[in-house]
């Protein structure tokens, strides 16, 4: 898919230049002997387009972001970050790298009745002898996903580092269609490079901060960088450029809308899809089923 953009942008180049040079013969042509600093100023303006619009092809390129590539050491193979009480496991892949091209293609209709991998059995959920699984796939954009954070944050939170609960964050990209920056991507990007650094409570700290500021528009790498900062990860606005785990972000999007996931936030308590009601309640009620 790369290789096809590039050459798109090459192609895009050479048609500039050689409409800019048939526009220059055009115009010698009528000129019939008129003053050739006209001409030549012509053909100057026309080069200087077809320049600005290879650097634009040239950016385009650049900030394409490939097909494959690594598994963050803080996500699982499915590229979730887990969070219990003392930590958040790293490198618990079975793979080191992923591929978009080993991922079924989007459905036109997403099934939702399918549970996507990595997610508990709810059968087996109540006797496993393991905290409640939490696993919530949101988006940084998503406008009903920062009010899940701002209403229930504090008590995931409490019910991670109490030990009752693990979480399981699978933050995807399903609004960078209407952001002009990929911003659901970058965060989720970050999201990852901060996960390696931190503890838990300062990786929910961080990510219920970038979710407060939902709806301003998205945050520059370097404002995404100084939230870093403040809750413990050394991240710099030129590593988030680098885009490392984009590509992991791309390929989990379309692997969880594959396996069911048709929105954000799509929550799973104990392997049990939470639809509406009282979230507090049904966590409560997952606790109570594990004594």
């Amino acid at each position: 898919m790369a290789s096809q953009k590039n050459t798109a942008g090459s192609s895009t180049a050479d048609q500039a230049r050689e409409r800019a040079r048939q526009i220059a013969d055009r115009e010698a042509r009528k000129s019939n002997g008129k003053s050739k600093g006209l001409i030549a100023g012509i053909i100057a303006l026309l080069l200087v387009i077809g320049l600005i619009i290879a650097l634009v092809v040239w950016q385009n390129n650049k900030n394409t972001i490939p097909e494959a590539g690594p598994v963050p050491a803080s996500a699982n193979q499915w590229g979730g970050i887990q969070v219990n009480e003392s930590q958040i496991p790293q490198n618990t892949s079975d793979v080191d790298e992923r591929d978009i091209n080993d991922v079924p293609e989007r459905p036109e209709t997403v099934d939702e009745s399918q549970t996507p991998p990595g997610i508990v059995n709810p059968d087996d959920a109540a006797d496993n002898g393991e905290p409640v699984q939490l696993v919530v796939f949101q988006d940084f954009e998503c406008v009903h996903c920062a009010d899940f954070e701002a209403e229930n944050g504090d008590l995931i939170k409490e019910k991670v580092l109490s030990g009752d609960v693990t979480l399981e964050n699978r933050n995807l990209n399903f609004l960078d269609s209407g952001s002009p920056d990929a911003y659901s991507s970058r965060a989720s990007n970050a999201a990852y490079l901060v996960a390696e650094q931190v503890d838990p409570e300062q990786y929910m700290d961080f990510t219920k901060e970038i979710f407060s500021h939902q709806g301003s528009g998205g945050l520059s790498n370097e404002e995404i960088a100084e939230i870093a900062s403040k809750h413990g990860a050394n991240v710099t606005a030129d590593q988030l450029s680098e885009n490392t785990y984009r590509p992991m972000v791309n390929i989990m999007a379309q692997e969880s809308v594959a396996n069911g996931i048709a929105g954000t936030p799509t929550i799973f308590v104990d392997g049990e899809r939470y639809a509406q009601g009282d979230f507090e309640k049904a966590l409560n009620d997952a606790i109570k089923a594990k004594n």
